[in-house]
């Protein structure tokens, strides 16, 4: 199913099932959270602008998470080989080995990214009402966001679009530490 990074997925998936669990605790917050307290955000006083602010931030977070989830359906599809971030604390999902993979894989993995974008956009703009400061503050993030993903992301797919190369995305990944014999440890040099 995962094709030539199957045996590295399948070996880190106790780690894609926590992250999983976190960021879906966090959107059924969110999902629970929206039509409680969207409402408060419609008010004028202090409560009002607190609970727009915190709902739509929240808002930009899933945004983002389902942006970063895109991007691993991508990279699944098509076989790539992928790794967990080390720490649940992590803003990235995975760590897509630029070495390892092909142009194509790269691709398919960028634009499940910005096919995600594109349906929290959509939410944003076609689906939350546009009269509560949580829609504003949480289309303000959602904008901004995709504002970074162009700035960031659409430069290094117009790199390997040009250089028929893939970017070296994979700095991001966590530093190894090996043990030694005696109890000692170090990182690769």
């Amino acid at each position: 199913m995962f094709g030539r990074g199957q045996e590295d997925v399948l070996g880190s998936f106790p780690m894609f099932v926590k992250m999983l669990g976190r960021d879906l605790a966090i959107l059924v917050v969110a999902a629970l959270a929206w039509p409680l307290l969207s409402p408060l955000s419609a008010g004028t006083g202090v409560v009002g602008d607190m609970t727009g602010v915190l709902l739509g931030l929240l808002l930009g977070v899933c945004a983002y998470l389902l942006h970063e989830w895109g991007h691993l359906a991508g990279a699944l599809a098509t076989g790539s080989v992928v790794h967990p971030s080390a720490s649940l604390g992590s803003p990235f999902v995975f760590s897509f080995e630029s070495r390892r993979n092909s142009q194509a894989q790269f691709l398919a993995m960028s634009f499940a990214g910005f096919a995600a974008t594109g349906f929290v956009l959509w939410i944003a703009y076609g689906v939350l009402p546009p009269d509560l400061l949580a829609t504003r503050v949480a289309r303000g993030a959602v904008v901004f966001l995709t504002f970074l993903g162009l700035v960031l992301e659409v430069p290094l797919v117009v790199y390997s679009l040009v250089t028929r190369k893939v970017p070296p995305v994979d700095g991001m990944e966590p530093v190894r530490i090996y043990s030694e014999p005696g109890g000692g440890s170090h990182a690769p040099r």
